[in-house]
């Protein structure tokens, strides 16, 4: 009984830890103002990719996603129109490493969450 009731409790955990990490990604993506550029969906009108093309591209990558956010590694998704992106980074490059899970977490919960 007891170790039912501690395997319920992790789920439960886990589950809501998750979902703070969606969120607070969430709240940084609308704090950076990142919803500017890039849309919930493949849109033309967009500038930069869509968090669904981010999240089919760096699902289970989420650490070089991390890599991207913090300047150190190069872009994976749309590579050719990274200059845009470039000058945004500055936003990301100082944030704490909470922070940067979440926002990865976030981009990517568009297929965790299908």
């Amino acid at each position: 009984m007891m170790k039912k009731l501690l395997m319920i409790s992790l789920i439960l955990y886990s589950a809501s830890a998750q979902m703070s990490l969606t969120e607070r990604g969430k709240e940084l993506f609308m704090k950076y103002n990142c919803n500017i550029c890039h849309a919930p969906t493949d849109d033309a009108a967009s500038v930069g990719p869509s968090l669904e093309t981010i999240a089919i591209h760096y699902l289970g990558n989420e650490r070089q996603l991390m890599n991207f956010l913090r300047g150190e590694a190069k872009p994976i998704v749309d590579p050719v129109r990274f200059g845009i992106m470039k000058p945004q980074l500055y936003k990301t490059k100082h944030m704490f490493e909470e922070d940067y899970r979440a926002l990865a977490y976030y981009l990517t919960s568009v297929h965790k969450n299908q």
